[in-house]
């Protein structure tokens, strides 16, 4: 039996190129909450309040000026098992969300913020405020390595590369697996960097890009 297989774009040569950079975040995130339960929402409340104020303070005093808190928010409260019709209690919770311009104090702001009162962690997470700089940077690596790219297949094919023809912005991470003949397979990223450790902390910006480019004749 033959099998054929026909070009379906016969346009020029059609390459994908990627970038990924590791960066040292310099901002983290924290989200955590005063939760408070007692048997009538007024005592609820009231903690709730006295915590939170404390927590407010102790932020100031450490210099923390990126803070935001939620309203007080009260929820029925009942204990694990329970039957009754009537709640056992009532649960008060407040949220914070503060913003740390030096992630070494992560530590420090955390045990301080608990030791006072706040007893759920609900996020810490770690960012940079160069992230638009970064992609703006990675995304043109990306093209750079298309280009790479398409010249070394030109080249082996005996042919030259002509201007681009189609330029299409890919998510890396959706293009790292796709279902082929075997199911799902790995694409792997044109890294710019020899393979060295790196901070499990730090920060991947990646950015891939389709590109097609007429060949001259």
């Amino acid at each position: 039996m033959q099998t054929r297989q026909a070009i379906q774009n016969p346009l020029g040569v059609t390459v994908f190129g990627s970038a990924i950079i590791r960066i040292e975040p310099d901002v983290a995130s924290l989200q955590f909450s005063v939760v408070q339960i007692a048997k009538q929402p007024k005592e609820a409340f009231s903690t709730t309040r006295q915590i939170a104020a404390k927590i407010h303070k102790y932020l100031r005093d450490a210099g923390i000026q990126d803070v935001k808190a939620s309203s007080i928010q009260l929820r029925e409260w009942r204990s694990i098992g329970s039957r009754n019709q009537e709640p056992d209690g009532y649960e008060t919770e407040l949220e914070f969300h503060i913003l740390l311009d030096d992630t070494e104090r992560i530590e420090e702001i955390l045990v301080g913020v608990i030791e006072i009162g706040a007893n759920r962690i609900r996020h810490v997470g770690l960012d940079t405020t160069h992230l638009k700089e970064l992609r703006a940077d990675v995304r043109q690596r990306a093209i750079i390595a298309a280009r790479q790219k398409a010249k070394i297949y030109c080249e082996a094919a005996g042919v030259e590369i002509g201007k681009v023809l189609h330029i299409e912005d890919m998510n890396p991470e959706k293009m790292r697996k796709y279902s082929g003949h075997g199911g799902v397979q790995q694409i792997e990223l044109d890294y710019d960097e020899t393979p060295r450790a790196f901070n499990p902390g730090s920060i991947i910006v990646n950015a891939a890009v389709k590109v097609t480019y007429a060949l001259k004749e």
